[in-house]
């Protein structure tokens, strides 16, 4: 059978279609999801200023507070990666845990990776080479083991990886 040959959205594109999920589940909740929510600004100037650190998702949150009729802030930042990425094994701890949520009150952080293994994938994109040669279930299991050892009694780290392949 003749299979059309796809492939995957960038980063970018699957962090906008994930932002506009959660807006759909969460509006009405006191709950608020932003893309490329700038925590920190850049310093310097022209050419030598440095860029500020910009989460891929922003969720922000309030939730009864200790005593009633107030309220608290929550929040949690997800980084998002397609399974392609080279740093796709690392990101976790050089972006999420040591950039975002480094010297932050937010301490709460979702690592999400698109899984888009699959038949349909077309060989010739350079991303499906640089994919690990894991299975969906590997991926969990070595993304879920490195969130727990880089969870503290101050910070909680969840990895995800989300199935999106064609079947």
């Amino acid at each position: 059978a003749d299979k059309t040959l796809t492939r995957p959205k960038d980063e970018n594109r699957f962090s906008d279609w994930l932002k506009l999920r959660l807006e759909a589940k969460l509006t009405g909740r006191g709950i608020v999801s932003l893309r490329e929510v700038e925590i920190r600004r850049g310093e310097g100037r022209g050419d030598t200023k440095n860029p500020g650190e910009r989460t891929d998702i922003h969720i922000t949150g309030l939730v009864p507070g200790p005593i009633d009729g107030t309220y608290e802030t929550v929040r949690v930042i997800v980084e998002v990666k397609g399974c392609w990425h080279a740093e796709v094994e690392t990101a976790k701890v050089t972006q999420l845990v040591n950039r975002y949520l480094a010297d932050n009150d937010c301490q709460h952080g979702i690592y999400l990776v698109g899984w888009y293994v699959c038949d349909q994938w077309d060989q010739s994109d350079w991303r499906r080479e640089a994919t690990p040669a894991w299975t969906i279930d590997e991926a969990r299991q070595i993304l879920d083991q490195q969130a727990n050892d880089l969870a503290t009694d101050q910070r909680s780290i969840q990895a995800v990886v989300l199935n999106a392949a064609l079947r």
